[in-house]
């Protein structure tokens, strides 16, 4: 990783700042969970597109957008079993623990919106991502 020179507007020179994986620990461990929640899916969110097969769990999940009255985009990350989704409305939700055959059954389903009503909403512990 290459150092980050940060300097202020009146052209003075702050000295080179490089943390440490244990400060960046330290820091994101202070988060509530629901912070840490929205900070790792801005973080995925910023990685640079890859073209990858959808089973190739070594590379960046991303969004996939859905034809749908009622989401948007919806993510999947099998290595951590968490379902991310984006509402109509804006509103982001981390479902977790949630299996790879239910993702499947989401992304195949005829209507996305219904099959998120029967069976990912409200039978997966949630939180709401902030925007």
């Amino acid at each position: 990783m290459t150092p980050v020179n940060f300097a202020h507007s009146s052209s003075r020179r702050y000295p080179f700042f490089m943390a440490s994986f244990a400060e960046i620990e330290r820091l994101a461990l202070a988060l509530s969970e629901s912070e840490r929640a929205t900070l790792a899916a801005k973080l995925i969110d910023s990685l640079p597109e890859v073209d990858s097969d959808d089973n190739d769990e070594s590379r960046a999940v991303r969004f996939k957008k859905v034809n749908s009255s009622m989401l948007r985009k919806v993510r999947y990350d099998p290595k951590n079993r968490f379902l991310d989704v984006v509402f109509r409305t804006g509103e982001r939700y981390r479902y977790r623990d949630v299996p790879l055959d239910e993702y499947n059954g989401l992304m195949n389903a005829e209507s996305h919106g219904k099959y998120m009503q029967t069976h990912i909403i409200d039978s997966y512990d949630v939180v709401r991502l902030e925007n």
